[in-house]
């Protein structure tokens, strides 16, 4: 079986490195470049329509990716909706990001900030070895700055207000997006970048669910 697969804000493939199920295949949906002004909704349409999904899929999304992800599922159903260290609605989001957005603070932060490893962005992310580190300090020096700029506020404005019939897998340890109460699987300490440091446990998880 396919799982096709949305990484978080700008991230490519490597997100999903040691997500390993035999009887899976995972398919990474690379990011198109965002237009000028244009919603997390529009952006998700655009991306869908351009991206080649079978008529009956399987979609994972993973933080930013779980956002977009949500909107494939408005536009076509799929038939198994994973969403990991994401947010289902809006009213999730934390309320100091609420604020952020709404007194538009992304707008002035420099995203030079956002693109360096150092103890700030380890501690919220949740990366303790020496591998996780190096590959979170290589996803962020590579990711698109334009990219993220548009993606923090279209995660800032996201007005999607229903809850998606998913299987959600989220980490008591989150430090960005914190847990929910919707929650059908939880990763002890697991922390936001838990796709890479928890990749088997998560594999566990698809293996399980999907009878493999």
């Amino acid at each position: 079986m396919k799982i096709y697969c949305l990484s978080g804000l700008g991230v490519d493939k490597k997100a999903f490195q040691n997500l390993k199920v035999n009887g899976i295949e995972f398919i990474h949906i690379d990011w198109i470049h965002p237009e000028k002004s244009e919603s997390l909704e529009q952006y998700a349409k655009r991306l869908f329509e351009k991206s080649s999904i079978d008529e009956n899929y399987n979609l994972l999304g993973v933080s930013f990716g779980g956002m977009i992800a949500i909107e494939f599922a408005k536009i076509r159903k799929p038939t198994n909706l994973y969403l990991i260290s994401t947010i289902s609605t809006r009213k999730e989001l934390r309320p100091i990001f609420k604020i952020a957005g709404a007194l538009r603070l992304h707008r002035i932060v420099p995203m030079s900030l956002l693109k360096k490893t150092n103890f700030i962005t380890r501690y919220f992310f949740g990366v303790k070895k020496k591998e996780e580190i190096e590959l979170l300090r290589q996803i962020l020096k590579e990711t698109d700055s334009d990219f993220l700029k548009w993606a923090l506020n279209a995660v800032l404005t996201w007005k999607n207000t229903e809850n998606p019939e998913a299987t959600i897998i989220h980490g008591s340890n989150d430090k960005i997006l914190p847990i929910g109460k919707n929650v059908n699987y939880t990763i002890s300490q697991g922390g936001h970048f838990m796709i890479v440091s928890n990749g088997a446990e998560i594999s566990e998880i698809l293996r399980v669910k999907n009878g493999l």
